[in-house]
């Protein structure tokens, strides 16, 4: 057997081995992805009881906190590889197919966030009400087009 078919067995291994990895990146990227949208909802959950008056205005940093950080890496699209689309995942194509429609709602999302976490850090309860509704909004305006039901 020549270099030749060495050569193409080489790349037939890599591929076997690089594919899988392929794959579980992109399986990652599903799950981190699922991971930072049930934050969201946990932390919007915190930030409506402040705003229902079943919590203190200073228990509103923290969770706000939590969902700007989530807002920046929707923005940078860290979870949003190409072809994260496949799998488990109700992310649509369009995410990819208009980026510049998901970019625009994902900094909307990031500039009502950090409203709503100078409010918040504030403890200004009439400001955590305005920024929460428009940080509400501005989450959910992506999933009209971006989030299969």
């Amino acid at each position: 057997m020549g270099k030749g078919f060495t050569r193409v067995a080489a790349a037939i291994v890599s591929l076997a081995v690089l594919a899988p990895v392929a794959a579980l990146a992109q399986g990652d990227a599903i799950a981190n992805r699922k991971n930072d949208f049930q934050t969201l909802r946990k932390n919007f959950g915190e930030v409506k009881n402040v705003v229902d008056g079943k919590a203190g205005p200073e228990t509103a940093a923290v969770p706000a906190q939590a969902i700007a950080d989530v807002a920046k890496r929707i923005v940078a699209k860290t979870n949003f590889p190409a072809g994260s689309d496949k799998g488990d995942t109700k992310a649509l194509p369009s995410i990819w197919t208009d980026a510049a429609g998901f970019d625009a709602k994902a900094k909307a999302l990031e500039t009502a966030s950090g409203a709503l976490l100078v409010a918040a850090n504030a403890k200004n309860l009439d400001g955590i009400k305005a920024a929460f509704g428009d940080a509400a909004k501005s989450c959910g305006a992506c999933h009209d087009a971006y989030r299969a039901k």
